[in-house]
């Protein structure tokens, strides 16, 4: 009868010795909130509200999150909301998104979104008690 254990042992090693050196090492996360927030909305919510914010980019019709929308008159609490708890309650579709992302990734995507506003826009959120700084 013929060892097996040695050679299975021999594989074993091999695969577990390649694998090390083959995994791309993980994308480092930038210490600037801005820049988190940028990488965090091109992962997470491009893909459905569009690489710009400007919405509708595909069956499932996420509305606009940009300049050309009215998403600068929802409050920071009401995106957050969103963002962790998805889009059911307002009757949407968005999955929920609270427990893949931190809180420092959920703040990064909320001053990103900030950015995707006019001058005007933002003021006007401010203005109206939408910005939790």
């Amino acid at each position: 009868m013929r060892q097996v254990g040695p050679i299975i042992t021999a594989a074993l090693l091999a695969v577990v010795l390649a694998a090390c050196g083959g995994a791309p090492p993980p994308t480092p996360t930038p210490s600037d909130p801005l820049a988190l927030g940028q990488q965090v909305f091109a992962q997470y919510c491009a893909p459905c509200h569009g690489a710009g914010g400007e919405g509708f980019v595909n069956a499932l019709d996420a509305p606009g999150l940009n300049a050309d929308s009215e998403a600068h008159q929802l409050s920071d609490e009401a995106i957050l909301s969103a963002i962790i708890d998805g889009g059911a309650a307002s009757g949407g579709n968005m999955a929920p998104l609270g427990d893949a992302l931190s809180e420092e990734q959920e703040a990064a995507v909320l001053q990103y979104l900030h950015t995707l506003w006019t001058d005007d826009q933002r003021a006007a959120h401010e203005a109206a008690g939408g910005h939790t700084p």
